[in-house]
């Protein structure tokens, strides 16, 4: 089996190397940094003439591999997939699917109407956490989902590493904050409550990310200012002494530079866009959002998405004979059933080694390749299914941008 990917940062990067330890051959990659083009080059022997900066001319090669990975911004995802599809690829798609609603309803269309698979990168269906969950849901012990409960913590250091200083941070130039990240946690509730959502409502805004909470005599970039030493936000805290000092140079210190070491890493944050001031970048996406959800089935969900909680995420199943609770970075469900029992299920404890979204990273690399190579595959993120996570996400901002107004979903 070949891929090819378009787009080359660190997801496309990340989905390499999974490839490859499955010995997947990466054949063809397609990035405008010529630094990623070398790192394809010396560490996956993609050949030179199958390594491109300009996207006409990769896809104006035509079919070169059997799947095409689409990495690239939110903002070039409709265009690549269209043109993917159109040459006679399948398709991973990074989520989001496209970066308007639109896009992504002309997306599942021509993929059914071309007959191509399309896999959108929703990887915690794939995670042992949430396969436990809804394998326990599906026995039949708990009853019907009545409600749930989400919250998404994105933490302090995320929050400012892609969504005030990095390419997130701005909504018309990627999607807002809900899709671009909350998307993985739409797509969850969807999936557990095993219905189409009927309506949402959604109150959220960008409260504390913004000029006027700077520190009195704050500087512009954080290696120009007094508050270096103690700002939790400091970049020289967050890449260099959390991270490059201690040997850890994948994510996100890869996002700063391609090929990142203490030195380049300080040269860029200088002045570059990660070295930034928190309180004094162009973003202008939420740093809080609460999503409310009433699915056909009756079934009610809540998601709340913030910045300021301790990077986990976190989940409350009610049922009607019982209820399901966790949080995803301990790999614990606690169960319980009215009057009856109480058990905890430790998704940890298999000898499978777990990477990225708690397993859910390479349990999908796996199913695509089957998938792909014809074998048994249970593919649980096709284009099909992961839009209706895209239709709550944006109809959820909409309703944001207008005072929490509850917005019935047609069918889309």
């Amino acid at each position: 089996m070949d891929v090819a990917i378009i787009g080359f940062g660190t997801r496309g990067q990340y989905y390499a190397y999974l490839f490859k330890k499955r010995n997947v051959n990466v054949v063809a990659v397609c990035d405008s940094d010529l630094q990623k083009l070398q790192i394809a080059k010396n560490k996956y022997s993609v050949a030179g003439d199958r390594l491109f900066a300009d996207e006409k001319e990769f896809f104006g090669k035509g079919k070169m591999a059997d799947l095409l990975v689409v990495s690239t911004q939110d903002a070039d995802h409709y265009g690549h997939a269209v043109q993917g599809l159109e040459i006679g690829y399948d398709l991973l798609l990074e989520k989001p699917i496209a970066s308007d609603l639109k896009e992504c309803i002309e997306i599942r269309d021509m993929s059914i109407q071309l007959n191509r698979k399309i896999f959108v990168c929703h990887v915690l269906r794939y995670a042992p956490f949430f396969t436990s969950l809804k394998k326990e849901l599906e026995s039949g012990k708990f009853g019907k989902v009545v409600t749930i409960n989400m919250t998404e913590n994105v933490s302090y250091w995320h929050q400012a590493h892609s969504y005030v200083r990095g390419s997130w941070r701005s909504a018309e130039n990627s999607t807002p904050m809900i899709i671009a990240k909350c998307c993985h946690d739409l797509d969850i509730i969807v999936w557990l409550t095993n219905s189409d959502c009927e309506y949402v409502s959604s109150y959220g805004d960008l409260s504390y990310y913004k000029r006027e909470n700077a520190p009195e005599g704050s500087a512009d970039y954080c290696y120009d200012c007094r508050y270096i030493a103690d700002c939790p936000y400091s970049a020289d805290k967050i890449y260099i002494k959390d991270r490059a000092e201690k040997g850890r140079l994948n994510w996100p210190c890869n996002a700063v530079v391609p090929s990142p070491t203490t030195e380049t890493l300080k040269a860029a944050l200088k002045r570059g866009q990660y070295g930034k001031c928190v309180f004094k970048c162009d973003n202008d996406v939420v740093d809080h959002q609460v999503v409310n959800m009433r699915f056909i089935n009756g079934a009610t969900a809540s998601l709340t998405m913030t910045a300021f909680g301790d990077h986990s995420r976190v989940i409350f199943v009610h049922c009607e004979k019982g209820e399901l609770y966790g949080y995803l970075e301990e790999n614990k469900i606690h169960c319980d059933i009215f009057g009856k029992e109480h058990y905890t299920i430790d998704t940890n404890s298999s000898k499978d080694v777990f990477s990225g979204h708690g397993g859910g990273d390479e349990r999908m690399i796996e199913d695509v390749i089957n998938a792909t190579e014809g074998a048994q595959s249970s593919t649980l993120t096709s284009v099909a299914v992961s839009v209706q996570s895209h239709i709550i996400g944006f109809n959820a901002e909409k309703s944001r941008l207008d005072n929490g107004r509850s917005i019935k979903l047609s069918e889309q």
